[in-house]
Parts: C-alpha cells; sequence; structure tokens
C-alpha cells in the first residue's frame, strides 16, 4: 500500500510539472539560462511549493568537464565546473644566419639554435554560476614553464547573460581585435597562432564588454579596455586613453562550429566572414616618457616605436594613434577546410622629443591556412603561409604539418615544419624569436579534460 501511495504522488507530481512545462511561454531569441529559470520555477512551484520534493540540493559528474551542480537551480543556483588542459612541446630551431641587425641600436644581435622540451599551456579553468544561472563566472589559471613557472590569472570574469543579444561582462580578456587572437588557442590547427596574427593582434586587458547576437547569423563582440596591452600593467604603467575594440561575424550557410578543422565533416557548405577593428591613443607620462604599455607595438623589423632611434636617429616617439583593422574568412566542407586574415595598422599623430621623417606609419600583413582531414576526425594534412610588410622590411612564415586527433582538440598530437623568412616579433608562446631565419620544427601534445 505504501509502494502504491508513493507511485501515486509521483505520478500527480509529474503530471502537474508536465502540464506547467506546457503552459512555459515560447519566446524565441531567448537564451538556455532563461528556459532553465522557467523549468525551475515551474519545479519550485509544483514540487517544492508543496513541500514534497526529495530532489538532492546538489550532484557532480563529468560533462566535458567535472561538475558540481545543482538539481534545482532555483533553489541552490551554484554551479561549479573544472576543465584542465596540458600543452607539452618540443622545439628544435636550426638557423640559416647567424646574426640580425638591430637598427635602432646599431649592433648585430646573434641568432641561437634551440632544442627544448616546454609545457606551453598549463591552464586550469573554474567556471559556472552564482545567485542566479544567468549571472556566470569563469577563472583561467595559467602555468607556463618558459615564465618563471609561476601560475598567473590569465582570464577571469563575471558575466550577466540577459538574452541572446546582450551578455554583458566584467574583467580580464582578450581585445577583440583579430579573430584568430578571439578564438583561442585550444582549437588552433597548427602548433599556434600566425606570425602576423602575434605581430599585428592587440593584448589582453581589464574592461567591461558584451556578446551577443546582431540577428540570427550575425554576431559581435565590444569591449572598452584599459589599453591595447595592459593586462598586468599597475595604473601607473598605462595611461589614461581607454581602448576601444570590436569584432562581428557572419555564419551565413550553416552552423561553423569550433576551431578550423572540420572535425565535424560538414556535408554542407559552412562559412564564416568577419571583421575586427581596434583604435586607442597612448599618451605620454607627465616627464615626457612613453609608459609601459608603449613598448608592445613594434615596427615591422621588431623595433620597438617608442625605443630611442626608432624612427629617427637620437628621436623618441612618447605618443601617438593605434588603429588596427582586421578582415577574416573560413569555410568547411567534407574534411576540407581553410582560413585566413588581413592586417591593416595605422600609427600617426606622433609626438616626439625631435623631428622624425614620418607623419604615418602603415604596415600590413596577412596568414592563409588550409586543411584537409585525410582520415575524417582523425588525421589531418595542414599548411600556412603568413606574412607581416612594412616601411621597415618584411618578414615570411612557411607552415607544413599534420595532426591527430584522439578526442578532437581534447586529445591532438600537431608535428609541424616552419620556415621563418626573418621574424619581427618575438613571443615566447608561439615560438617566435625577432630577428630569426631558419627552421623550426614543433611537436606539441595537448590534452585537455
Amino acid at each position: 500500500d505504501r509502494q502504491e501511495t508513493r507511485l501515486a504522488e509521483l505520478d500527480a507530481r509529474l503530471s502537474t510539472f508536465d502540464s506547467k512545462l506546457h503552459r512555459l511561454p515560447r519566446v524565441d531569441g531567448l537564451d538556455n539560462a532563461f528556459s532553465l529559470a522557467a523549468l525551475d520555477d515551474a519545479h519550485t512551484a509544483s514540487q517544492h511549493g508543496t513541500g514534497i520534493c526529495d530532489c538532492r540540493t546538489h550532484r557532480a559528474g563529468y560533462d566535458k568537464g567535472f561538475f558540481i551542480r545543482p538539481d534545482c537551480p532555483a533553489a541552490t543556483p551554484f554551479e561549479l565546473k573544472v576543465i584542465g588542459r596540458i600543452q607539452f612541446r618540443h622545439t628544435a630551431f636550426a638557423r640559416r644566419a647567424v646574426s640580425y641587425f638591430n637598427r635602432a641600436t646599431s649592433t648585430t644581435v646573434p641568432i641561437e639554435e634551440r632544442n627544448d622540451f616546454e609545457v606551453e599551456r598549463g591552464r586550469i579553468t573554474f567556471s559556472g554560476f552564482v545567485h542566479d544561472p544567468a549571472l556566470q563566472y569563469y577563472i583561467n589559471i595559467d602555468m607556463d614553464t618558459d615564465d618563471n613557472h609561476h601560475a598567473v590569472a590569465q582570464d577571469f570574469w563575471f558575466n550577466y547573460k540577459f538574452n541572446d543579444f546582450v551578455d554583458l561582462y566584467v574583467g580580464k580578456a582578450f581585445v577583440p581585435g583579430s579573430r584568430e587572437w578571439v578564438d583561442g588557442a585550444l582549437t588552433m590547427r597548427l602548433g599556434d597562432r600566425s606570425m602576423s596574427t602575434t605581430f599585428f593582434r592587440p593584448d589582453r586587458s581589464v574592461g567591461i564588454w558584451s556578446i551577443g547576437k546582431l540577428c540570427h547569423d550575425l554576431n559581435y563582440r565590444i569591449m572598452v579596455g584599459n589599453g591595447v596591452a595592459s593586462s598586468d600593467l599597475t595604473p601607473s604603467s598605462i595611461d589614461d586613453r581607454l581602448v576601444v575594440a570590436g569584432t562581428t561575424w557572419w555564419e551565413p550557410l550553416a552552423e561553423f562550429g569550433k576551431g578550423y578543422s572540420d572535425l565535424e565533416w560538414h556535408d554542407q557548405l559552412a562559412v564564416r566572414i568577419g571583421a575586427s577593428g581596434t583604435f586607442t591613443r597612448l599618451e605620454a607620462q607627465a616627464n615626457g616618457l612613453p609608459f609601459t604599455e608603449s613598448i608592445f607595438v613594434k615596427l615591422s623589423d621588431g623595433v620597438s616605436l617608442v625605443e630611442t632611434d626608432a624612427l629617427a636617429p637620437g628621436v623618441r616617439v612618447s605618443q601617438f594613434d593605434f588603429s588596427l583593422l582586421a578582415v577574416d574568412v573560413a569555410a568547411k566542407f567534407r574534411g576540407f577546410s581553410f582560413n585566413g586574415e588581413f592586417y591593416a595598422r595605422w600609427l600617426d599623430d606622433f609626438t616626439a622629443d625631435g623631428p622624425i621623417p614620418f607623419t604615418e606609419l602603415y604596415d600590413d600583413g596577412f596568414y592563409f591556412e588550409c586543411g584537409y582531414m585525410l582520415c575524417p576526425g582523425s588525421f589531418e594534412l595542414a599548411g600556412r603561409i603568413s606574412t607581416v610588410d612594412g616601411v621597415f622590411g618584411d618578414a615570411w612564415e612557411y607552415v607544413g604539418g599534420v595532426n591527430l586527433f584522439r578526442n578532437g582538440h581534447n586529445n591532438k598530437l600537431t608535428l609541424d615544419v616552419t620556415y621563418l623568412d626573418g621574424s619581427p616579433v618575438n613571443n615566447s608562446g608561439a615560438n617566435f624569436r625577432r630577428g630569426d631565419r631558419g627552421v623550426m620544427f614543433r611537436t606539441a601534445w595537448q590534452v585537455a579534460f
């Protein structure tokens, strides 16, 4: 009798919940968080309101990450998800020149060979929601063997998702001035980002930004932040001029998916077209010297714009405008995929401590990648070309490689060979060193869980 009574109670609860579920309003464009909130309201009204709900407070499990998740977010709106990632690399470089000439210092700098192992990205992320399923958080801790083995807070923010059109963030993240930069490192096609992206892209910043849809297939991300490269700088190291950056992308034919490799094997052509823009004014300190933030901006031969002798002997630029435009396109179809981005950058309105022969400097460049899944979902042949071109010279990058996928990008082995014809950028993440001419061999094993 007790079992029959219990079954009757459960059946009544199910009928009540099902009735409320069918009466929920259906509004196009609302996010899943609102649907979840509506379901929880129904659950609360039908079960918690009667005092007969026996759901557990939280449960733990794995769903593309380890989670602690509430059974009833309306009653206990707190969730935690933990994801880990390690990218282990071997890098070797065989030089084809023994030195390069540093124009600013008038010195000859040796080019070193290399042969070493490193953990380029050892990351753990915490995400979820607090107080309200729409109030979300994200914390990314990064550990890097070529960064003194320090653990640093790479990205972290709170965001409130009002709907599909407005998702408002506050915290630290990418300045959205380049598609390859904003897309993140997890789903890169080759060992790391291209030379042109590494040269032109902005860095991270603390600020406020929004992500959402302008219409069904048209997306946007816009940010106002402290500066073009100010993520780890104190207020005394940056000026009081904010950076404004934004990106938009359109997927008119089919859902493009994450990453550039066609792991999904699209039977229908998927195309993504986008554009990004960044603008800021970098000003000088009260003593006339440039702020630390300005050192980030390099000329096409790798010389920092604010370095003495960069534009004229004995002269130093202390203030300037920075404008960057990037246009990108990508496609996937039956194992074949390509992506590319064109960059155009203007530096102008200079303030210097002496005469300089330029009123404006224009640099441009691009990268183009392509790949084909020789074995669907598991083996890809890939290649890339990129360049940086400006008043002070040009540089080229040529890459060929293969990807072996075990669980998509979450368990991936990448082997690539790169020929560098003069690098204008120094970046340990992408293994580029200023002035390098030669062949670089990279083997990278990435595991995410």
